[in-house]
């Protein structure tokens, strides 16, 4: 009995924490091959934005944009205003949220 209480004492401690994309685009150029993604990653506790430049699927470069400790909700602002105001308005890139679609 004290080895099932341990196991699920294990399982459930923020160590196995799984993160969770809550939102990804992925922003493709009407005059080019190339693609972009943005991954909003949900983690416990905080979050990050990440972004991908993609050339085809060879070559990739990703790197993270922001990055917050305890709010979730930052992320959330930052990653869908950057893709709203600079890859869409700005730069002219078609996206799609492969998640919330």
């Amino acid at each position: 009995m004290k080895y099932l209480i341990l196991i699920i004492i294990l399982f459930s401690s923020p160590l196995y924490a799984v993160d969770l994309i809550s939102s990804r685009f992925t922003c493709t150029h009407k005059d080019n091959d190339l693609v972009r993604e943005v991954k909003i990653v949900h983690k416990d506790p905080g979050c990050e934005v990440i972004y991908t430049k993609a050339v085809g699927t060879a070559s990739e470069n990703s790197r993270t944009l922001w990055r917050a400790k305890n709010s979730t909700e930052y992320c959330d602002k930052k990653g869908n205003s950057f893709v709203e105001d600079k890859l869409k308005n700005e730069f002219g890139w078609d996206c799609i949220d492969q998640i919330n679609n």
